[in-house]
């Protein structure tokens, strides 16, 4: 990481399943006070390093062209919920967490199931959660951003790409679109496309 960091890296790749751990388990704990003191970001982007895990949804009956969703994209939306579960935000309150290729359609859902269980422990939600905890989300343009800016908070969402790399979050033209749409000021739409992401990667 320090070595990354002296050749112009911003941020440390981590993936939401490792082995038999999740990315708030304090095994990492070193890396996230290391990746403080260096004013890195922890980028999580989709994947599984779990065997058990991607065995289950890759042979499942019915999911060979699910797989994909099942294996990286829903790991990564857990993964972002058991972080706003967690004492890890609390424990790094300077780290920035950023979750990557995955869309944002998901962040009204687990803003709402993080704030029910808050509320049932007597605990106080932070309003604007994404911005409280520091954590940044790539949102598609077939997002529907209206809807989740409403929970995200205009601070959090950042314009994904996949630039170079075909699957179906590529969009290379995305920054183009999201200039073009409807329904988000053009304030919002300069926070996304170039005053967050400076903020999530500190540049």
């Amino acid at each position: 990481m320090r070595a990354a960091k002296e050749h112009g890296a911003v941020a440390v790749c981590m993936r939401p399943l490792e082995g038999e751990r999740g990315m708030t388990d304090p095994y990492f704990y070193p890396i996230y006070e290391e990746a403080s003191c260096l004013d890195m970001a922890i980028a999580v982007h989709i994947a599984n390093g779990n065997p058990a895990n991607c065995e289950l949804w890759r042979y499942l009956p019915g999911s060979r062209r699910l797989n994909g969703f099942a294996l990286f994209r829903a790991p990564t939306v857990l993964a972002c919920f058991v972080l706003l579960m967690s004492d890890v935000p609390h424990l790094f309150p300077h780290l920035r967490w950023g979750f990557i290729e995955a869309s944002a359609q998901w962040v009204p859902w687990i803003y709402n199931e993080a704030a029910r269980r808050y509320e049932a422990e007597g605990k106080r939600f932070p309003e604007d959660v994404f911005q409280t905890y520091k954590i940044f989300v790539t949102c598609q343009t077939d997002d529907d951003l209206p809807w989740i800016l409403k929970y995200a908070g205009e601070h959090s969402l950042v314009i994904g790409t996949d630039y170079g790399h075909t699957d179906p979050s590529s969009e290379l033209d995305a920054i183009s679109v999201l200039r073009q749409m409807d329904g988000i000021s053009q304030e919002t739409k300069d926070r996304i496309l170039s005053h967050n992401p400076k903020a999530l990667y500190n540049l």
